[in-house]
C-alpha cells in the first residue's frame, strides 16, 4: 500500500513518500493521523476469517483505505497482481483466495516494505506469493499474464496515475479486471497537483489526489470503457473540512476494472492527513 516512482524531476515521487512507508514498515505503532492495521481493516469490512486466519504482524503496517476484495470475487487458480502492495496483508488474502492453484505477485518501490511483505508471507505460512520491488508505472512482467490486478491506495501516491492504468491494462489477460480502493478529491481548487509542492502532504494521499473526473478520463485514455461508477460517503475514523471521496465501482469491457468509494472531511485539502 505504498508506491513512488524512481528517477529525478517530474517523473519522481519525492523522498518523503518513501521515508514515510519505511517509517510506517519499521514503527507501525507510531500514530501517522491515518487509519492502520487490523482495526482498520475490521471496520472496512475485511472478513473475519481473513483477520483470524493472519498473523497479527501481517496486519500492524496495512494502511487499507477501502476493501478493494469486496468489489468482485477473487477466483480459484487466478493469477493476481497487487499495485504498492505495502506490508503484504492484501496479497497474502488474495493468496488465501487463488488456493494452490494459483498465484499473487505483490510489487511494490519502498525496500523497507518489500522486505516486511516478503517476511509476512512467511510468517502466514504461503508458498504462492512473490514479493518484487518495483515501480507501479513500470512493472516488470510480461503482456496478458495476470487475472485481477488490485490495489489499495497506492495509484493515488504515483505520479504518473495514467501510466499506471496502462501497465495494468498492459499485463491483464482479455477478460480480466482492475479493482482498487484509492482517494479522488470533490474540489478541484484545493491541493497541490505536482511533486515540487507539499511532498510530505503528497506521501499523505493529499497532494497528487485527483478528481474522479480525471480518474475516469485516465481509465478511458487506457481504452476503458467506463459502465457504473458507485460513491459511499463515509465520515469514519478521519480528521479534517472538505471531502475526500474514495472510488468505487466501475467496470470496462475486455479489462475490467473495480473501484472503492469513502469520503472524510480535512482541515484543508493541501494539509489533511485524511484516511479511514
Amino acid at each position: 500500500m505504498s508506491n513512488r516512482a524512481k528517477g529525478g524531476g517530474a517523473d519522481a515521487a519525492p523522498d518523503q513518500i518513501c521515508a514515510l512507508y519505511t517509517d510506517l514498515a519499521l514503527r507501525p505503532d507510531k500514530d501517522f493521523g491515518w487509519g492502520k492495521g487490523k482495526d482498520n481493516a475490521r471496520r472496512l469490512g475485511y472478513q473475519p476469517t481473513w483477520l483470524e486466519r493472519l498473523p497479527d504482524v501481517v496486519w500492524e503496517s496495512a494502511a487499507a483505505v477501502g476493501d478493494p476484495f469486496a468489489l468482485a470475487p477473487i477466483r480459484a487458480g487466478d493469477t493476481v497482481l497487487d499495485l504498492g502492495c505495502g506490508a503484504g496483508a492484501d496479497a497474502c488474502i488474495a493468496a488465501l483466495l487463488v488456493g494452490v492453484r494459483g498465484r499473487v505477485i505483490g510489487v511494490d518501490i519502498t525496500p523497507a516494505m518489500v522486505q516486511k511483505a516478503r517476511r509476512n508471507v512467511r510468517l502466514a505460512g504461503l508458498t504462492n506469493v512473490k514479493v518484487c520491488e518495483a515501480d507501479i508505472a513500470y512493472l516488470p512482467l510480461p503482456d496478458g499474464c495476470i487475472d485481477t490486478v488490485i490495489s489499495n491506495g497506492s495509484i493515488n501516491l504515483a505520479p504518473d496515475k495514467a501510466r499506471v492504468f496502462g501497465e495494468a491494462r498492459r499485463v491483464l489477460r482479455p477478460g480480466g479486471r482492475l479493482q482498487f480502493a484509492d482517494m479522488v478529491r470533490t474540489d478541484a481548487a484545493c491541493c497541490a497537483t505536482t511533486l515540487t509542492d507539499t511532498g510530505s502532504s503528497w506521501a499523505d494521499c493529499v497532494a497528487g489526489t485527483l478528481p474522479a473526473e480525471e480518474v475516469l478520463s485516465m481509465l478511458r485514455q487506457a481504452q476503458c470503457r467506463v459502465v457504473k461508477v458507485r460513491v459511499l460517503l463515509s465520515t469514519t475514523s478521519v480528521r479534517v473540512s472538505d471531502v475526500w471521496v474514495r472510488l468505487c465501482g466501475w467496470w470496462w469491457s475486455g479489462w475490467r476494472s473495480v473501484c472503492w468509494v469513502r469520503a472524510g472531511r480535512g482541515l484543508s485539502c493541501c494539509s489533511a492527513t485524511a484516511g479511514i
